[in-house]
């Protein structure tokens, strides 16, 4: 897969994450219009390296939602674990909770 890549973040976990130039622009265009670019970077930089919670999904693929919690809302920034690397799929805010889907998936440990 030919992916261009808009920078690459290390993570708490020690996972470097490809950010792609797609993947943010989806987020942008979804989910923070009113935000620059840079600043969205930013922001997806501070929860994947301080994140409040860390929850582990398995389905046909594996990823990771880091969660943030910042003036009492909650923001996730989900990644896809793959064996050619780790890739931010998107960033989206999910109010005063987390998502109770999420709740039920096995936490990582930090």
């Amino acid at each position: 897969m030919n992916r261009r890549i808009k920078c690459i973040i290390t993570a708490i976990t020690g996972d470097r994450i490809v950010i792609g130039n797609a993947e943010l622009q989806h987020a942008i265009d979804e989910h923070f219009q009113l935000l620059p670019e840079d600043m969205l970077l930013e922001l997806i930089e501070r929860i994947l390296k301080d994140p409040t919670d860390i929850y582990l999904e398995k389905a046909k693929q594996i990823y990771h939602l880091f969660y943030k919690l910042d003036n009492n809302r909650y923001l996730v920034v989900v990644v896809k674990k793959s064996e050619t690397g780790n890739y931010f799929s998107t960033i989206y805010p999910t109010g005063k909770t987390i998502r109770n889907k999420h709740k039920k998936l096995k936490k990582v440990k930090i």
